[in-house]
């Protein structure tokens, strides 16, 4: 008879123990008081029976070994304990078994039996040892995945806290955000410090939104900055590199450098980065837990790094949405042009402050139809521009009309605008309006005084010009043209060669580059042949300048004084004979007087002669020349009383 291992028991008995393992398996107990209860059944009947000595030995991988004995002696307690995984007691066929313990495709414990003498015994024992080694592997699977679905649990819930957190107050700031994120990963990894912070968008630096207090209270560093520069440390490698880290030895990591002095000491180290796709958003970072990271802490910090990532994106687009609209609704408000956008039927759906001016509130137009507000003149080319832009998607460059005050007044307007599409179809249009009633009283005006300062230009009879740089006529008006023999149109682009000798025109051109290279007015006296003539002229040369200020060209006025040149001749002229006339007069009566007396001594004389005295002829000779003196001195007299300067004289000479 074959021999079963079986001493006289119960038959059902070993199905009974089986039964009972299986019950154990499934069990509510923690696992020490599972492994305990596991030996109790493998000792009774259908087991190994009393006196089996039974120990169950399951390593951990970051505690001591979770160990059930039953009569072991402590000696063997002991090199079981330190060798968690393989048996170091030596089995025996048929009295001693061992089985491990498998766990995730390792080795993570085992069982070992010694049969009692009452027991089972043989291949029902190898086969019972095996299958409560079995049992407990699936118990420890068991636990494993209750494990893990508990921590997608917390995990879960974590970030289902901190969702709502963000939901259930728009306005959170980032710093509380981040604070709930760290407690929560602080909570979960039993982690003793920690922060979580972003990257400021605009300046790329590291902001630690949040520290834990307790970091605050035992880090002695003498200044303790939230905002990071430069990236060092464990910290600062993870931000570089844009990959997590986790070290439980933290204090002898080579990439832990550039720690202050000061600083909480960090044994142990959990960071992960904060990304959105490519994108760096911030970090999570833990450190100091009680025991070792896991890999399961690395998983829960980086689930919710990716929540805060998310959450980050979006509190700092709005944040930057919120600048942005702040600052375009500065803008607007310090626009001094109206701002509005409509419909396409022209129904306004915002209008900005600037309304105020023209005696409305900015929200009391909002719903009218912008027709309501124009002119009815105007209102069909408004409909027929509005009905255009939304046919064709396009706008007019500009829209003149006239606008609509609260008073009942009107005012001229300019309206640019422009339409936002939704897709490829316009949704609605926006618009600016200018107030250009100013602008058009301005340009009136300015109309005006181009029509006056065209008239004086045309019709001044001084010769009015503008040359550019290179001395060409750019403008002139009739009389300059007619001064140089042509046109108002064919003066146009010519210079002073085209109508001067070559040295006139060269001293012109010297004058003309010296007004714009030193930019003074010249006043000039020049005499030069003209086409027209020789002419004496008065020439004024100015710099002229464009907005910038810079010399553009030079302006002329040019007066021709040929006949006060005449007449200030004749006026000298006439001088000098008044001046002539007061001499000549005195003198000429002085004459008479001695040519008198002369002559009347010489008739005396020569009446006294005989006719044959020798001096007669003499004295006749002497009447002849005062009778030729006395002519000549009347002429004299003549010229006193009316003196022609020039051969105008009374007579020839």
């Amino acid at each position: 008879m074959k021999k079963t291992g079986m001493t006289d028991q119960d038959p059902a008995a070993p199905g009974k123990t089986l039964q009972a393992l299986l019950l154990t398996a499934f069990s509510l107990t923690n696992l020490e008081p599972f492994l305990r209860r596991l030996l109790g059944t493998l000792s009774g009947p259908g087991g190994f029976g009393s006196g089996c000595g039974l120990a169950i030995i399951v390593g951990c991988p970051d505690s001591a070994p979770t160990a059930a004995f039953s009569n072991i002696p402590a000696a063997e307690r002991r090199l079981m304990l330190a060798s968690p995984r393989v048996c170091p007691v030596r089995t025996k066929k048929g009295s001693v078994f061992c089985a491990p313990v498998m766990h995730g495709g390792a080795r993570t414990g085992y069982i070992f039996a010694r049969a009692g003498k009452t027991g089972i015994a043989g291949e029902s024992a190898r086969r019972l040892t095996e299958t409560t080694a079995m049992i407990i592997a699936a118990r420890l699977a068991g636990e494993k995945r209750d494990a893990e679905l508990n921590l997608e649990k917390d995990i879960a819930s974590a970030v289902k806290h901190v969702e709502e957190l963000y939901l259930a107050f728009p306005n959170i700031s980032i710093e509380e955000i981040s604070r709930a994120v760290m407690d929560e990963a602080r909570r979960m990894t039993g982690s003793d410090f920690g922060f979580a912070g972003h990257i400021d968008p605009a300046t790329g630096w590291f902001m630690t939104s949040s520290l834990t207090t307790e970091t605050c209270a035992k880090c002695r560093m003498a200044e303790k900055p939230v905002v990071f520069k430069d990236f060092t440390g464990l910290w600062g490698w993870v931000l570089k590199r844009k990959k997590p880290l986790l070290t439980n030895g933290a204090d002898k990591d080579r990439r832990a450098i550039g720690i202050p002095h000061g600083h909480v000491k960090i044994d142990k180290f959990l960071g992960v980065p904060a990304m959105s796709g490519r994108k760096l958003l911030g970090m999570l970072a833990l450190a100091n837990p009680a025991g070792d990271y896991r890999p399961e802490d690395l998983e829960t910090a980086q689930k919710l790094a990716r929540v805060y990532a998310m959450i980050l994106q979006r509190k700092l687009g709005e944040d930057k949405q919120r600048e942005e609209d702040a600052r375009f609704k500065a803008i607007i408000s310090s626009s001094k042009d109206i701002i509005y956008t409509a419909d396409l039927t022209g129904r306004i759906t915002y209008m900005s402050p600037r309304v105020e001016d023209y005696g409305f509130a900015p929200g009391e137009m909002v719903g009218y139809n912008v027709l309501e507000f124009s002119h009815p003149d105007d209102k069909d080319f408004l409909t027929k521009a509005l009905a255009n832009a939304a046919r064709t998607g396009r706008t007019l460059p500009i829209l003149p009309f006239r606008a609509k005050r609260k008073d009942g007044t009107y005012f001229y307007a300019e309206q640019k605008s422009g339409l936002v599409f939704n897709g490829e179809k316009p949704a609605y249009i926006t618009c600016v309006v200018r107030d250009v009633t100013e602008q058009r009283e301005t340009e009136l005006r300015l109309k005006e005084s181009e029509t006056l300062m065209r008239m004086v230009f045309d019709t001044a009879k001084d010769a009015i010009f503008i040359k550019d740089m290179n001395g060409m006529y750019v403008k002139a008006n009739k009389a300059c043209a007619e001064l140089l023999g042509t046109t108002t149109e064919k003066i146009i682009g010519s210079s002073d060669t085209d109508y001067l000798p070559k040295t006139a025109a060269a001293e012109i051109f010297r004058t003309d580059s010296e007004v714009v290279r030193t930019g003074r007015t010249l006043s000039l006296i020049n005499h030069h042949a003209f086409p027209t003539g020789s002419r004496h002229v008065n020439i004024i040369k100015t710099p002229l300048k464009n907005v910038q200020g810079k010399t553009i060209g030079l302006l002329g006025i040019a007066r021709d004084i040929t006949d006060l040149k005449r007449m200030e001749a004749e006026l000298a002229i006439a001088r000098a004979a008044d001046a002539v006339s007061e001499v000549a007069r005195p003198m000429a009566h002085d004459f008479n007087n001695a040519l008198a007396a002369i002559n009347g001594y010489a008739t005396l004389i020569d009446d006294g002669l005989t006719d044959t005295s020798p001096i007669k002829t003499e004295i006749s000779q002497i009447i002849k020349a005062v009778q030729r003196a006395a002519e000549l001195t009347s002429k004299f007299q003549d010229f006193a009383r009316n003196p022609k300067i020039g051969g105008q004289g009374g007579g020839n000479a």
